[in-house]
């Protein structure tokens, strides 16, 4: 017995014209798409750093407290020129303030840069909870709408973060 050939024309699969078909409508969605995901991720460089220097300024509250000494972040502002801008936590000793042991200086992602206050500055913590009054605007220089704004509370050394600057 001889084997039938197979009829190509009733064979299962897709032809040429209905991958590109398929193809060309996946291309328009992450043409849509992308700039979208590309606003996100810069975002999120906003928070992630935004959310480090909280962190650091919560270390330094909660050391001044338990510690019962002086403590401050120190901010090197470079208005998004290399080294980008950085923080660094410093204790209160003998008459002055020095780098803390095991800590190393925070640097903010690309793209993010702090644009209030201008130049350098510290925000101090003391010993029975409060600190020096300060706001920091820190910025998404990809997008000028994305700011955010940190304020610690010069009574209480609390720390809040909000949308906009």
């Amino acid at each position: 017995m001889r084997k039938s050939a197979v009829n190509v024309r009733n064979s299962k699969g897709f032809n040429i014209t209905e991958l590109i078909v398929v193809m060309g409508i996946i291309a328009v969605m992450v043409a849509i798409g992308a700039p979208a995901v590309v606003s996100q991720i810069t975002h999120l460089r906003l928070t992630r750093s935004v959310r480090d220097v909280v962190t650091e300024l919560n270390a330094a509250r909660f050391k001044a407290i338990a510690k019962n000494k002086r403590y401050q972040v120190e901010f090197t502002v470079n208005s998004g020129a290399t080294p980008p801008d950085s923080y660094q936590l410093q204790s209160w000793s003998a008459g002055s303030y020095v780098d803390e042991p095991g800590r190393a200086a925070g640097l903010l992602k690309e793209g993010i840069s702090i644009t209030s206050p201008t130049a350098n500055f510290t925000t101090e913590f003391y010993p029975n909870g409060s600190s020096t009054a300060t706001t920091i605007c820190v910025d998404n220089t990809n997008k000028s709408s994305d700011r955010m704004k940190i304020t610690v509370k010069g009574a209480t050394g609390m720390i809040q973060v909000t949308t906009g600057c």
